[in-house]
């Protein structure tokens, strides 16, 4: 059986609206996409995830959908979306699409002909209700249920009031929504990046949520969601999809599971299935709300690794387009950034970038009045918004900055043009060379990419070392988390007769060979990574 291509993946996710637009109307599309996968290429990805594409009126930006196998205009056509595979292939990137499952837009005809009668073949692909029948709130803000004046019933809406709920209960559903699937897969989609997806099984008996005492900035966070997500029969229906899933070549399902902040990476882990027979892989953001600490960090790897296990894939995130950019939460820090970017190239499995953290690029600043994102502007007032962390790639200097030839739908980050990929690839310690270092070391070694991670204690409680070992060969990796010069020791190698050959480090200099591990200096935000030999 050929080796599963996502076990060792690096995946570049893209907003469609703000990577490249092609036709100066100021938004993002397909044919940008194909425009620039050249320059997707030199950073040795494996794959490309495009946030939704598919028909939609935008009321959340695409993930409210209204037809799941048509293109929505402001992106292109299907004939540009069958370009971009076939380009991508020939490069030997893969393409995963965003697949919004739990819910789809009010205009879809599924959910229109739904409220028309509760006597329609599609009445019961929603979840509907005579009364509001318990306390579940939506997570953008009021009651999770909002009255049809048609049907003369309450539909049930995680989201937005725009965004029913699908009913996974009803099997000619799952079959319709699996029809979806199957459209893509035969065109030669790679894989889905699955939206909430635990949230797809409700309580049959719409029990109360227990409520959380205590002050919450929202009445969503004001309850334990024990009857509104991870109900058991998720698990059931992912197995079902695996299997569909299964019955093509080399595909791969990941999975954005909801949880509480700032994560629980064993409830995630749960859906990889204990037989590897749910999602291929699964996100836990555990490690991009801890704050920067090299004991913090460590605690939380560990426990992801543990959740996993040896035998099922993690996965790795910093960034992605509902989270302010890591640099901007670093404070505009870029050697903490180099720092970040090297221990999370240096992790076993799936690595998961966001487009322009390659470039170290920070939030654009969006005013009130210019947000589009309706959990700031209309939901939740007191939040940012999500536009910050959306705004546009820069791609090179000028008016536009490569990315349009008119006027951007976001603005661009301040002091764009430093951030430009054209400026970055003429200078020899940008973060984009340093992205592209790593991302080169990571290819060509399959001790970084697939070897099993130990972490191991030192002296010095800002460093943060570990061990990737595959059959014999070993990869020590250290990291100064911290803005001093650390000396320190590692009591567990020690004794060991060993020496450590420098396979790369975030400070190049000349340095003497490490022969002894009783007395380590590192420079401040040092990283370095050393291949373990035997003296013998």
């Amino acid at each position: 059986m050929a080796e599963a291509w996502y076990q060792d993946c690096v995946v570049y996710q893209i907003y469609p609206r703000s990577f490249q637009d092609s036709n100066g109307d100021g938004i993002g599309d397909i044919p940008g996409i194909i425009q620039r996968l050249d320059y997707l290429q030199t950073l040795l990805i494996d794959a490309i995830w495009l946030s939704p594409i598919f028909l939609s009126p935008m009321a959340d930006f695409g993930y409210d959908v209204s037809n799941y196998c048509a293109i929505d205009p402001v992106f292109g056509t299907m004939e540009d979306v069958e370009n971009l595979i076939a380009e991508a292939h020939t490069r030997n990137i893969r393409v995963v699409f965003d697949l919004v499952l739990n819910h789809t837009s009010k205009e879809h005809p599924w959910f229109i002909e739904s409220k028309q009668s509760r006597d329609t073949e599609k009445s019961d692909f929603y979840i509907w209700s005579d009364t509001i029948p318990n306390n579940w709130y939506a997570a953008f803000g009021g009651r999770a249920w909002t009255y049809d004046s048609l049907r003369k019933q309450y539909y049930l809406h995680s989201f937005l009031p725009d965004q029913p709920d699908l009913n996974w209960r009803n099997p000619k559903a799952v079959d319709a929504i699996f029809s979806q699937l199957k459209f893509w897969l035969d065109k030669g989609v790679d894989g889905f990046r699955l939206d909430v997806i635990n949230c797809i099984i409700k309580d049959d008996a719409f029990r109360n949520n227990p409520k959380i005492l205590g002050s919450r900035p929202r009445p969503y966070d004001m309850q334990r969601h024990i009857f509104d997500r991870n109900r058991p029969e998720s698990h059931q229906k992912l197995k079902m999809m695996r299997k569909l899933i299964d019955g093509y070549d080399q595909r791969m399902l990941v999975g954005e599971i909801m949880v509480e902040l700032p994560g629980e990476p064993e409830l995630a882990a749960s859906y990889l299935g204990r037989f590897q027979d749910e999602l291929h892989l699964c996100f836990d953001f555990s490690l991009a709300y801890t704050r920067f600490s090299a004991l913090k960090w460590k605690r939380v790897a560990k426990r992801w690794y543990e959740a996993v296990g040896k035998h099922r894939v993690p996965t790795w995130v910093l960034n992605n387009h509902d989270l302010p950019r890591l640099i901007s939460r670093l404070r505009g820090n870029e050697n903490k950034a180099r720092l970040a970017a090297m221990f999370l190239l240096t992790q076993r499995g799936a690595i998961f970038l966001y487009y322009g953290e390659e470039l170290g690029i920070p939030n654009s600043k969006v005013s009130r009045s210019a947000m589009y994102d309706p959990l700031g502007k209309r939901y939740w007032p007191f939040h940012p918004g999500r536009d910050p962390e959306r705004g546009p790639m820069i791609w090179s200097t000028g008016e536009g900055n490569g990315f349009t030839t008119g006027e951007s739908w976001l603005p661009f980050a301040k002091a764009a043009n430093r951030y430009s990929v054209e400026n970055q690839e003429l200078e020899d310690d940008s973060m984009l060379h340093f992205y592209r270092k790593l991302l080169g070391l990571r290819n060509k070694d399959s001790v970084l990419r697939l070897g099993l991670c130990s972490f191991i204690d030192t002296t010095c409680i800002h460093i943060l070392a570990y061990c990737r070992e595959l059959d014999e060969d070993q990869r020590l990796i250290l990291l100064n988390m911290s803005g001093k010069i650390q000396t320190f020791g590692i009591p567990l190698l020690q004794d060991k007769d060993i020496r450590c050959e420098k396979l790369f480090s975030t400070h190049m200099v000349q340095e003497p060979e490490m022969d002894s591990l009783h007395a380590i200096t590192m420079q401040p935000y040092q990283g370095s990574i050393y291949r373990l030999v035997s003296k013998q």
